[in-house]
């Protein structure tokens, strides 16, 4: 028998609340929908209701689907301000052949040979933070992972060597991200979906603020074109060489965007990636003890496994999203055009037929076992998977390794942090509070799997 939409498990309650509820309080919403099953309807308000999935062959088949007929570019300009702030020719927003031209342009610099070389930088990076971090006392460890991955990011991506360059960068990129997870922007993203109408209406804050993040891309990408510096291995290198299909280069607003959504995305997601696997890991003593070593050890397999685990149980965004462009079938049901389609990572990552205990802190689940294509998607799937990804799972292990020789993680008593919003990313509602020692030189042990020349270095 075949289902429709009106025969699935509803969460039967009007959509504003429904929609109050999962920006307000997204572990609450979660838990409510985890008892409807595999597929379900949540009635939405502004973008219709949402046919969520948690299924993985109905994950499967979804990701793998024509992207110009379950569309995530369309989807996100439905439910987030991703057009106006990462713009219209950004990655994230562009659909079907377009998407496609633009993903090949980018995918080189995305290659595991290229992003091992940032490595060294994203070390250095760490060292050169951890500096400034307090120690032997609870700090806001988001905090921290921000300015790293931010650090990261102006080094690894734009490469900007020039201080005043990279500070103007910086000091644009915080002020932009300031604004778009204010409170003021939140409820003028909620009046814009609700009025259907698209981001055309003026942003006066948010475009000033766009602008003045472009105009130091543009500074550089002018810089380099005068010199002829155009054979640097940062990724805008990389992006300036890489021609389109038609051989020419990148056009200057295309550039901007692609920039600016590894920029925001880049670091933004990176961070609160961090914080969560640390407020996770520090809550297990037995955890932080394997972590500690393996760290000193260099024993990256279990860092990765961490952080693995960390992304299960804390995707930093709990769902992703397409909008059928066209019908589209899954097994024995018929998806009308215009619905929204939801893959719900949270409680995909949540299946005890997967994952046996699943709300427990388990890194040894990722030891010597992948994680599955369609069951672990913390960076979505198929063509519309995260083209950062294995740059951020890099980046990861990098940071922790470092900053785990440097400082010991400390095990803590305190209840779970509870799971707040930051715009469309879930974040530790009290910035992941944790508690670092500082090592002394003598205990930096810096052999074993993973150690660079320069960790051996610096020790």
């Amino acid at each position: 028998m075949r289902e429709t939409l009106q025969t699935l498990p509803h969460l039967r309650r009007p959509a504003a609340v429904n929609a109050a509820e999962y920006w307000i309080s997204p572990e609450r919403f979660a838990r409510r929908c985890g008892r409807l099953g595999d597929r379900f309807v949540v009635p939405m308000p502004a973008t219709g209701p949402w046919l969520c999935l948690t299924d993985p062959d109905d994950i499967q088949c979804v990701f793998t689907a024509d992207t110009n007929v379950l569309r995530f570019g369309a989807a996100l300009a439905k439910t987030s301000p991703h057009l106006l702030v990462l713009g219209p020719t950004g990655l994230t927003n562009v659909d079907g052949p377009e998407h496609l031209r633009r993903r090949r342009m980018q995918l080189p610099a995305f290659h595991r040979r290229v992003l091992a070389g940032h490595e060294e930088v994203m070390q250095r990076t760490t060292e050169e933070t951890l500096a400034g971090l307090a120690f032997d006392r609870p700090v806001r460890i988001h905090d921290f992972m921000q300015e790293i991955a931010l650090g990261i990011i102006i080094a690894a991506v734009f490469g900007i060597t020039e201080p005043a360059r990279a500070g103007r960068l910086r000091a644009a990129t915080l002020a932009l991200m300031h604004e778009a997870s204010s409170r003021r922007f939140f409820l003028q993203t909620i009046l814009a979906t609700a009025r259907q109408d698209g981001w055309d209406r003026p942003f006066p804050r948010i475009r000033r603020l766009v602008e003045a993040v472009d105009a130091v891309v543009l500074e550089e990408v002018n810089e380099r074109k005068r010199t002829g510096e155009l054979e640097r291995d940062d990724i805008l290198g990389l992006f300036l060489r890489t021609p389109g299909d038609h051989g020419s280069p990148m056009p200057d607003n295309e550039l901007c965007d692609a920039m600016r959504t590894l920029l925001i995305g880049g670091h933004e997601t990176t961070a609160s990636t961090l914080a969560w696997i640390l407020e996770r890991a520090t809550r297990h003593p037995d955890v932080v003890v394997r972590l500690n070593n393996a760290a000193l050890d260099g024993d990256d397999g279990y860092i990765d496994a961490v952080v693995k685990e960390g992304m299960r149980l804390r995707p930093v965004f709990p769902m992703t999203g397409r909008l059928a462009a066209e019908r589209f079938e899954l097994p024995g049901l018929t998806i009308p055009v215009g619905t929204m389609v939801i893959p719900y990572i949270t409680l995909v990552h949540r299946r005890a037929d997967l994952y046996p205990d699943p709300l427990a802190f388990r890194p040894e689940r990722f030891l010597g076992n992948r994680a599955g294509t369609f069951t672990w998607i913390p960076f979505g799937g198929g063509a519309r998977r995260c083209i950062g990804a294995n740059f951020a799972l890099i980046e990861a292990r990098v940071v922790l390794r470092t900053m785990l020789r440097h400082a010991e993680l400390l095990p803590t008593q305190e209840r779970s942090e509870r799971i707040g919003r930051r715009n469309i990313t879930i974040v530790p509602a009290r910035g992941g509070r944790i508690t670092l020692k500082k090592r002394p030189p003598a205990s930096r042990r810096t052999h074993g799997a993973g150690t660079t020349a320069a960790a051996a270095a610096h020790a």
